[in-house]
């Protein structure tokens, strides 16, 4: 029996587990050219110019996507849009194997970057609709933690199956199970979102998009992901690389430090949706204790301009690993302002608007790889989100949102599974 607009807990547990499969194939998918990215450069004489050309192109059609993705997320549902993306991509990921080029891989990467556009907007729309205020902030955390599972999965399985299988058999078993996912999530996801708020949807929606209050936070939304989203989309197709050039460490070597990292980094994310609420009680508000730590969050991602002043493994990955786990506290809680404070029925447009432009400047940032030293685009990303807390932090600081929106916005839906 459905309690506060939601279905059965069984049922909840599920499509959330079905979820984290799917993101962990999502980032699997993204990592797994990073870190053949040695075997490539040999196979097919790849340059430096030559990588940071597919990487970023693969960000510009994932921002492209994610203007599209949150529209059709908000009009068909998560269930429609998800499923078609999942498909896509993973035919995509099988298509890795018969590329034969610069060009080949910067076409399929583009396309399986353009499929992947539908992943966020859909997870937050599912958070808004089906969970409660308190429970949202735990069930971001626990899916924006879930891309480090593959993270930290992925570079040992490649450093065991790529001796035995070789990388074009790698790409076809990961794009295999994709496709079984998105049968998973046609025939045993949620049949229907339906909301108990249905005056907030279609054009009401679109309306209330254009608010000036609900504008300001998109905008400083958005400014935020710019400045922060570049070191994650960084680091996760430069990584391997850092560890194999600066540290002279082997495959073996270097999907092991990536994974240590990427631990990290999923600690970081399950922290960041369960520390504000734990600061709460002396802070008075979520919100206020939200900002607290970013804040911190953002002063924890600095040191790592320092790490090519260091030629310490050890050194160099406590710092990498500080500053992901800081980044996903960041990040979760960066999503939980709009989760919280609009509308359910806007959630997919506003993180999709966001993500649009946090992935277009990861685009930038990878493209600038292949020009600008990297310990100087290390240093830029670390005092990014120094300026993306202060933008939160003038523009729609947690006295403004309650005297604003007197409460939070985002409502529940039942799910029909």
């Amino acid at each position: 029996m459905a309690q506060n607009g939601i279905s059965k807990r069984p049922s909840q547990v599920f499509t959330t587990v079905l979820l984290c499969s799917i993101i962990v194939v999502a980032a699997a998918d993204r990592q797994i050219i990073a870190l053949l990215k040695p075997v490539l450069d040999q196979t097919f004489g790849w340059t430096a110019r030559d990588y940071a050309s597919i990487a970023a192109w693969t960000q510009v059609a994932a921002a492209c996507s994610l203007l599209a993705a949150g529209w059709l997320v908000d009009w068909a549902g998560p269930k429609r849009t998800l499923g078609v993306a999942l498909t896509g991509w993973s035919l995509l990921t099988v298509l890795h194997a018969f590329a034969s080029s610069v060009r080949d891989f910067v076409l399929i990467r583009a396309g399986l970057g353009a499929f992947e556009g539908a992943g966020t907007p859909s997870m937050m729309k599912f958070i808004a609709q089906v969970f409660p205020r308190s429970e949202r902030g735990r069930v971001i955390g626990i899916l924006n933690a879930t891309p480090n599972v593959a993270a930290v999965l992925t570079p040992l399985l490649v450093a065991l199956a790529l001796p035995l299988v070789g990388w074009r058999a790698l790409v076809v078993a990961l794009g295999g199970v994709g496709l079984v996912l998105a049968l998973c999530w046609q025939f045993r996801g949620p049949v229907a979102f339906t909301s108990v708020a249905p005056q907030q949807a279609g054009g009401g929606a679109q309306a209330q998009l254009r608010d000036p209050a609900v504008r300001r936070v998109v905008v400083a939304f958005s400014i935020s992901k710019v400045l922060s989203d570049a070191t994650w989309w960084l680091l996760l197709s430069w990584l391997p690389d850092i560890f194999h050039a600066h540290f002279g460490l082997s495959m073996r070597g270097m999907s092991g430090a990536s994974g240590t990292v990427y631990i990290g980094a999923g600690i970081g994310a399950f922290c960041g949706g369960v520390l504000p609420g734990l600061l709460r009680p002396y802070v008075g508000s979520l919100e206020q204790a939200r900002r607290i730590v970013m804040g911190t969050a953002a002063l924890c991602v600095v040191p790592m301009m320092f790490v090519f002043f260091t030629t310490s493994l050890t050194v160099g990955l406590l710092l990498f690993t500080v500053a992901l786990m800081a980044h996903q506290v960041f990040a979760s809680n960066l999503f939980g302002v709009v989760t919280d404070w609009l509308p359910a029925s806007l959630v997919g447009r506003a993180t999709g608007i966001g993500a649009f432009c946090g992935n277009l400047g990861g685009a930038s940032i990878l493209w600038a790889s292949g020009f600008v030293p990297m310990p100087i685009i290390l240093g830029g990303c670390s005092l990014a989100y120094v300026l993306a807390w202060s933008v939160l932090r003038v523009r729609v600081a947690p006295v403004w949102l309650e005297s604003t929106f007197c409460e939070p916005q985002g409502g529940n839906v039942a799910l029909v599974a």
